[in-house]
């Protein structure tokens, strides 16, 4: 008796079971390659860092480019709608990581002047009536740190590297004003201002000339530059530091 058709189908079966082993090696090899290219692309590059304060640089502020000044009168005209928003995260210290809120920062330009916008929510208007406060500062990083005058300062070198827009406000939820302000004392100024506290949010607009009258201060000329800046909050807590934002550029549009 011829055992040829047994034989053939056992190596048939080997021939198919090695045929399946490859396949699935194969779905296997597959399987692993498309996770790996899933974890790859998941990673988030690192963030850049402020090379002077090693905090990372967020999201720019882009300022769209108007014709028409504008009023700064804590009313939100509808030229705001062409200015794209930025919604700063906020963190309790400079350096530190706890989340603190957010606040909403836009900016417009025209060909004299730096429009900006910010909003944030907080429960209450502040303290007593009649205490002013500092209530928020925006500082910014100066390209050019310029010289201290021996004259007018009793010193000489460079001046600080930082100039701020600092926000004061009453206990009412009314803004005093907004005022520039430099290291050296080059600038201390109230710019155009308006805002306050309503229904469980502040919103402050305010402009600044694009060139400043201060050698101190940081001229907002040029198209092609980023003005890196931050954003601190004067909350006043006992167990934490202040909120401030990462360091995020101005960039002026065309």
């Amino acid at each position: 008796m011829s055992r040829e058709p047994g034989n053939r189908n056992w190596g048939f079966k080997k021939r198919a079971g090695a045929a399946a082993g490859a396949i699935a090696l194969l779905a296997l090899a597959v399987t692993l390659f498309v996770w790996a290219a899933g974890q790859w692309v998941s990673s988030p590059p690192a963030p850049r860092l402020d090379p002077e304060l090693g905090v990372p640089i967020g999201e720019p502020l882009r300022s769209a480019a108007v014709d028409t000044p504008l009023v700064m009168d804590g009313v939100v005209e509808a030229a705001w709608e062409q200015a794209p928003v930025l919604i700063a995260p906020l963190h309790y210290g400079l350096h530190g990581d706890e989340p603190a809120g957010g606040i909403e920062l836009r900016s417009l330009h025209d060909n004299e002047n730096v429009y900006f916008l910010a909003r944030w929510p907080a429960a209450t208007s502040g303290s007593e009536p009649e205490v002013w406060r500092n209530l928020l500062t925006v500082h910014w990083r100066l390209v050019d740190q310029g010289q201290v005058s021996g004259t007018s300062t009793g010193s000489e070198g460079l001046a600080c590297t930082v100039g701020c827009h600092t926000a004061t406000a009453d206990g009412q939820g009314r803004l005093v004003g907004i005022r520039a302000e430099t290291i050296p004392p080059g600038l201390d100024d109230d710019m155009p201002s308006g805002g306050g506290w309503l229904a469980g949010e502040w919103l402050l607009e305010w402009s600044r000339p694009r060139v400043s009258a201060s050698p101190y201060d940081q001229n907002l000329t040029d198209l092609a530059q980023n003005y890196r800046f931050f954003v601190k909050l004067f909350l006043g807590l006992d167990d934490r530091p202040d909120p401030a934002s990462d360091v995020h550029e101005l960039r002026l549009e065309r």
